[in-house]
């Protein structure tokens, strides 16, 4: 099973969300073209009005995050779940295959 976990840190200013090393390093197996980041900040105000118009701001970061922008690729990824940093709790799921980019 090919499952993601990214790292959500709420901040007092926005979310970083961010992945470990052995996840850039798998992923970087997976799509050898992949660049994943190594985190991405978003401003309260910023998501707030990012959702307002573009819909869900979690459906966007994962592809930026992982460096990979092939529906075709992302579609061999089975699950990727947002987990908060401080609680362990999942935050929300994304089923790529499921999901329109």
């Amino acid at each position: 099973m090919n499952s993601i976990s990214i790292n959500v840190n709420k901040q007092m200013d926005g979310y970083s969300f961010s992945i470990s090393p052995s996840i850039r390093d798998f992923i970087k197996k997976l799509f050898p073209n992949a660049h994943p980041a190594n985190n991405i900040f978003v401003g309260y105000d910023i998501k707030s009005d990012f959702e307002i118009y573009a819909g869900k701001l979690e459906s966007h970061i994962y592809p930026a995050l992982l460096g990979v922008d092939n529906d075709n690729d992302l579609n061999q990824l089975d699950e990727i779940q947002f987990i908060d940093t401080q609680t362990g709790n999942v935050l929300y799921k994304v089923t790529p295959r499921d999901e329109k980019v």
